[in-house]
């Protein structure tokens, strides 16, 4: 049994929930990393870009390629792709199993089925919102044993220009605190130490939640600081304008919860940003950063922003990188606008030619680049710091700061010497050597 994970974290989640219902309902199932030793592959696919839906056509074409050698037997195609893209799936991809959208995690008989010889596969079950909101099963995590994602919301009641998501997960739908704070003690059993919270908009969460529907993170993140066993809890992906104060204090005053704020702002333009759906008011990125920084002077704050957004002008972008340079965020990353068949923004007018969204975006990144080396050098060089260990190598380990998040911020590697190798999943401290825009190398102290 294998299952292919692409896209986002919160796919990874979904995935690791569907594996742990095959492993519930057939104890003796083995667990493949690699498709050509499974005889049943899923896939579950990211359809939000093109190149994410490209991505998982090449890969379910390479798994059909070992089905007809003989070396796999059933394929299932699941997830964002599927959910829009169905009958494109279909017919570029005949021969699958199944092919199910993203209420595939919630098809808990099929996932005690599909490893049995039946040939035709069981029906799809509907899913409703209390069902989504109430859904427990269990999840066998994988990758580093270090971290686990919690998704504690899907679906998105936001409308960005840019986004399909939407269109894919439809309107929010947040699960009961209850269920979410079982999920993460089963987590911390399996032996997380660091409990990653992700959702299309964390910030959002339950508000769809009756009975006031007022955003309930803050008092989610109180549940969760007392879970035994969390080391670090990490938020992940909050809406600019629900970074409230209350919000921010109850992260300062946590025992657990890190000290590091993802406000995926998108741009600082007000003219872009209201085409693009966003807050738009004058200063409202600085005014958000400010507001973290009152609060948290430690905090680490990372963003992403989208360049070449249709009708953004030469001045605008330089207003972007103005304002990157005086925002000196810790992490930032930015993606160039993809025009989207089934987003709104796909039919604006002053769509920006790709070579000119190539070269901003690495302009961008050459200075954020910049910032986050003068960041990382002021920080960090020359000094003891709390490093969670990620893994291991011959030399030593490897692994990130408290304000660090995995896979998109700085790597620390740290050389061990003779010394012992600090455990996956825990902290030591290590002497700062070293430091670059994403990298750092230290000395175990």
């Amino acid at each position: 049994m294998c299952v292919v994970s692409l896209g986002c974290a919160k796919n990874l989640a979904d995935s690791e929930t569907m594996l742990g219902q095959i492993i519930a309902a057939d104890s003796s199932a083995v667990i493949c990393s690699e498709p050509e030793d499974a005889d049943v592959v899923v896939v579950n696919t990211c359809g939000f870009l093109k190149a994410a839906r490209d991505e998982a056509d090449e890969t379910l074409s390479s798994v059909e390629r070992l089905q007809k050698e003989g070396r796999v037997r059933r394929i299932v195609a699941v997830g964002c792709y599927p959910q829009l893209w169905k009958d494109q799936v279909s017919k570029r991809h005949p021969g699958l199993y199944s092919i199910m959208g993203v209420d595939a995690i919630y098809q808990t008989t099929f996932w005690q089925e599909v490893l049995k010889e039946n040939p035709v596969a069981p029906d799809v079950a509907p899913i409703d919102v209390a069902t989504m909101r109430t859904y427990e099963a269990p999840r066998v995590v994988s990758g580093s044993a270090s971290y686990a994602y919690l998704k504690i919301a899907d679906g998105c009641s936001q409308h960005c220009t840019y986004c399909t998501i939407p269109q894919i997960k439809g309107p929010l739908v947040s699960r009961m605190p209850e269920v979410i704070v079982r999920e993460a003690e089963q987590l911390v059993q399996s032996g997380a130490s660091e409990i990653i919270l992700v959702a299309q908009n964390t910030s959002a969460y339950g508000m769809d939640l009756p009975p006031d529907r007022r955003s309930k993170l803050a008092a989610l993140l109180r549940a969760l600081d007392d879970v035994k066993g969390i080391r670090i809890a990490r938020v992940l992906y909050l809406y600019p304008t629900m970074v409230t104060e209350e919000l921010l204090e109850v992260i300062a005053g946590s025992r657990h919860i890190a000290h590091y704020v993802d406000i995926p702002l998108q741009h600082t333009d007000p003219a872009v940003l209201k085409a693009m759906g966003r807050p738009w008011t004058a200063k409202s990125s600085f005014h958000v950063v400010e507001r973290v920084r009152k609060v948290m002077p430690d905090a680490a704050v990372r963003s992403t922003f989208i360049v070449g957004f249709p009708g953004e002008t030469e001045d605008q972008f330089a207003r972007l990188l103005n304002d990157l340079q005086e925002l000196r965020l810790d992490h930032a990353a930015a993606f160039a606008y993809s025009r989207e068949p089934k987003a709104v923004s796909s039919g604006f007018a002053g769509q920006v030619h790709a070579s000119t969204k190539r070269l901003r975006l690495r302009r961008f990144m050459e200075v954020q680049q910049e910032i986050s080396s003068s960041i990382n050098q002021i920080r960090y060089l020359e000094k003891d710091v709390a490093v969670i260990v990620d893994g291991i190598t011959e030399s030593g380990v490897y692994g990130r700061t408290l304000l660090d998040a995995p896979d998109v911020d700085n790597a620390v590697v740290v050389s061990t010497g003779r010394r012992k190798k600090p455990a996956v999943g825990s902290l030591c401290t290590a002497h700062i050597v070293a430091v670059g825009p994403y990298d750092l190398e230290g000395i175990l102290v």
